[in-house]
């Protein structure tokens, strides 16, 4: 059941939450709804998924509760996606403690960063994994998004400045998309586990993190369909029907504006480009598996977790 919005968390002009978090990872400023069902869907998907091996890995290590240390388990591959989730859930621990100090409480609060460092270090071999929790790798995806924030801010007036600024605290998280949150609820209760706070909060990262990610993604997209031109002769290819190759319209050059730009601020992401992400994501994965190539009537498992 959906509960009254605050105030502050408004839809700016008739958008949705998921419309908002894709305009603040570089869609266009009124993002094309259908798009954003598909994304959202897939994002539940993606997570669902996640929920699934975490569950797995939480009955092999005798645990009673999905907690966090099973979703580190998961990660542990990806030292650089690590080391986002620590940064994030440090800062949450400081939020936490500004706010318990202001109130006046006095109980100490637990450090989810700490409970990360603690376990990582038991799974860790060659020290990739605490050298994560200490931020010693340079991340440029994280990099490439504040520049891309800065080259879209730049010419905003104040109002429109004021609402991508809105867009970037939209998440899948407290007041935020109800109808996800409700959904993975569900997924949750549907486990014999019983499920951490933290836990919730880190699917919700994850959430956020992988629609990041397909928007980016789907901007490459763009970018590889307006400036390569040779790859259009390529023969179509599909590794699933589901998501079947396809070639993007490219945009007509007008006198006004010669050269088509991947940025197309005006032109939102279209359902066509981010199942073109979706194929990709396919192919790559069933190239790395090459036993599971016969696999192709099972979708679902044919797709690789992004956020891990």
């Amino acid at each position: 059941m959906e509960t009254p919005a605050k105030p502050a968390s408004q839809p700016m002009f008739g958008l949705n939450d998921t419309q908002q978090m894709m305009y603040a990872f570089g869609d266009a400023r009124r993002p094309n709804i259908e798009t954003a069902k598909l994304i959202e869907s897939v994002v539940l998907n993606q997570i669902t998924e996640i929920v699934h091996q975490a569950t797995s890995v939480s009955h092999k290590r005798s645990s009673k509760t999905l907690g966090l240390e099973s979703i580190l388990f998961l990660m542990r591959h990806s030292p650089l996606k690590i080391q986002r989730l620590v940064k994030y859930l440090f800062a949450k621990d400081i939020s936490r403690q500004t706010k318990a100090a202001v109130d006046g409480e006095i109980e100490n609060i637990s450090k989810s960063s700490k409970r990360c460092r603690d376990f990582l270090e038991t799974i860790d071999e060659g020290g990739k994994l605490l050298a994560a929790c200490n931020e010693e790798y340079f991340d440029d995806i994280y990099l490439e998004r504040l520049v891309r924030n800065d080259k879209v801010t730049r010419n905003m007036d104040e109002k429109k400045y004021e609402e991508f600024c809105k867009a970037r605290a939209v998440g899948f998280r407290g007041s935020y998309s109800m109808k996800f949150q409700a959904s993975l609820e569900e997924v949750l209760n549907s486990i014999d586990l019983k499920v951490e706070k933290m836990t919730q909060d880190v699917l919700s990262y994850l959430a956020y993190e992988t629609l990041g990610q397909l928007v980016e993604m789907s901007l490459l997209v763009r970018r590889d369909t307006c400036g390569d031109p040779v790859a259009r002769l390529v023969p179509l290819r599909s590794v699933n029907i589901e998501y079947p190759s396809v070639h993007l319209p490219i945009p007509a050059a007008t006198p006004e504006k010669p050269e088509v730009t991947s940025e197309l601020s005006g032109h939102p992401i279209t359902t066509a480009e981010v199942r073109e992400v979706l194929r990709r994501l396919q192919q790559s994965y069933t190239s790395d598996r090459p036993l599971a190539k016969g696999s192709r009537h099972k979708p679902v498992s044919c797709m690789p977790v992004i956020a891990i």
